[in-house]
């Protein structure tokens, strides 16, 4: 019981808000949902509250029931090879981390080769397409001779889906989808054996879930770039619960599989929002450690069912901010590193050194928008406060500042670029009039001048700025530095490296002790903190 509640209290780390229902249609909205500071004042500061517990006094008490009971997992990677296996061995690398992770008792990793021309180690064939499980350090061959799949079809990816459930039937599932990204309009996947053109648009990928809707995911993560976009997000909510993004190109070292796996063979039923955390944090790290392949890196935790809402009070600030919008490009001006979809177009992948930019793919940062706009009214507090909602977790090397997890697309000045838009995005059920009003970016003025984020990147320290709009939706206003998740209906506190927790319905607040391997809760009445027993 100790492990399960350690999960949940770890996970208000987070910031989770987990509120109404989701979707799949652009407009729908989502309906919104004592203090604990005062126990808190009257033991002291919160960091030094070992110092007022009893050494061996214990109390019977029932913690609250909290966690997952999920005793398998199946994890599907969507492995698309492309060049970045034929060049540089990429995929194999990523293979061997998952195959490091000792997986296969509780965990299936359950792989799907494609989109390749070169393979550069297991045995792996570039003659036709396969499927692999990760089990117990060995990569094992279980469906051989599927053809030269096509990896930007629905059906190749509607097929890989009904094969993971029917065949590694389990208590949670987690999509993967690897590797290139092209944002909201190119979507997924370059594959060296369709024209440099074909990719798996959002449209597609909708489509693919939509035939698979008996399984809803844990997580869907892209391993790939440019992904962590507010049209990617609302594509993805009716069929998942949380999704890994990021909103930049990644470096050549894309995720870090080991260790989070391993921590999910050990646990499968981590809580999601701490898993998420996990593969965000190693992927940071590897990048920050790492001179020779690392770069520049951020990724995003998206609460999916925050999603809905955040389209929402997106539309009613771009509507009332048209003329700001249309006067500047807020494309993020970034040059491409590793594993930009459009990489082999520009035929400089193998310096690692794209002349891609991020104008080319029109991907402006949601929450620097606002800022650099700095309009002051109801509907910008509440955009602010729906991309907190959706920010479940963030993490960014130490140069990343600018970026802030979420991006949208505004064409400026390309027709072209528009027109495919247009298409993708009526495909996948978006608003015609918020389509159309984009329409005016084409012609729209400055769209060959960027902004100068300077300004935003100095003042922006992180989403813990934003704690009054992302509070805002708590029962109690005195909640200034506790969160709430509306699912499993607890408050949590993080303050110097201890995690909290808070139950109204009980007026019980924990302590975890994580050297000491022990529950505490509060008595109020005696002014003293007491190890919780089972």
């Amino acid at each position: 019981m100790k492990k399960k509640l350690l999960s949940l209290l770890l996970a208000g780390i987070l910031s989770v808000f987990l509120l109404g229902g989701c979707d799949d249609e652009w407009s729908d909205e989502i309906d919104d949902g004592e203090a604990v500071e005062e126990a808190a004042d009257e033991t002291g500061d919160t960091e030094n509250i070992q110092d007022h517990r009893p050494e061996n006094e214990t109390v019977d008490i029932e913690p609250v029931a909290i966690g997952s009971d999920a005793r398998s997992v199946t994890v599907m990677i969507y492995m698309n090879g492309s060049d970045l296996e034929t060049k540089a061995g990429e995929a194999t690398a990523d293979l061997s981390e998952m195959i490091d992770s000792g997986v296969g008792e509780n965990v299936n990793v359950i792989v799907q080769t494609m989109g390749t021309k070169k393979w550069h180690d297991y045995d792996i064939s570039s003659k036709t397409s396969q499927i692999y499980r990760v089990n117990r350090g060995e990569l094992e061959l279980v469906k051989d001779n599927l053809g030269q799949l096509d990896c930007t079809k629905s059906d190749t990816l509607s097929d890989f889906i009904d094969f993971g459930k029917k065949n590694y039937p389990a208590d949670r599932y987690i999509m993967i989808f690897w590797d290139h990204g092209g944002g909201p309009v190119y979507g997924f996947g370059y594959d060296e054996w369709q024209a440099d053109t074909a990719s798996l648009t959002l449209d597609e990928i909708q489509k693919a879930f939509r035939m698979n809707r008996d399984i809803r995911f844990d997580i869907i993560g892209m391993d790939c770039c440019i992904m962590a976009n507010l049209e990617t997000c609302y594509v993805l909510a009716p069929f998942c619960k949380y999704a890994v993004l990021s909103e930049d190109f990644e470096s050549g070292l894309g995720w870090s599989y080991t260790n989070w796996m391993k921590l999910l063979e050990e646990n499968p039923g981590i809580s999601t929002p701490l898993l998420g955390k996990k593969i965000i944090d190693s992927m940071i790290d590897a990048n920050e450690n790492d001179d020779e392949a690392g770069g520049s890196s951020t990724m995003i935790l998206v609460n999916e069912r925050a999603v809905p809402d955040l389209v929402r009070k997106w539309t009613e600030y771009a509507y009332r901010n048209s003329d700001s919008l249309l006067r500047l490009n807020y494309s993020k001006l970034h040059v491409a590193r590793g594993r930009g979809l459009m990489d082999l177009i520009f035929d400089s992948w193998d310096d690692d050194e794209s002349s891609v930019t991020m104008d080319n793919y029109y991907v402006s940062d949601m929450m620097s928008i606002v800022e650099s706009v700095g309009k002051e009214d109801e509907f910008t507090n509440d955009l602010r406060s729906s991309l907190k909602a959706c920010a479940a977790y963030f993490g960014h090397t130490s140069d990343k500042n600018e970026l802030t997890g979420l991006a949208v697309s505004l064409p400026y000045g390309d027709r072209v670029f528009y027109d495919r838009l247009a298409d993708v995005y009526s495909k996948c059920g978006f608003d015609e009039k918020y389509i159309e009003w984009l329409e005016g970016f084409v012609s729209a003025e400055g769209t060959d001048d960027y902004y100068d984020f300077s300004g935003f990147e100095d003042s922006w320290s992180g989403w813990q700025t934003y704690e009054e709009g992302w509070n805002s939706c708590g029962p109690d206003e005195d909640f200034e530095d506790w969160e709430y998740d509306y699912e499993e209906e607890l408050w949590y506190l993080y303050e110097d490296g201890n995690v909290y927790l808070y139950d109204d319905e009980s007026d019980i607040m924990f302590f975890y002790d994580e050297y000491e391997d022990e529950l505490y809760y509060y008595d109020e009445e005696d002014d003293d903190w007491y190890v919780a027993e089972d």
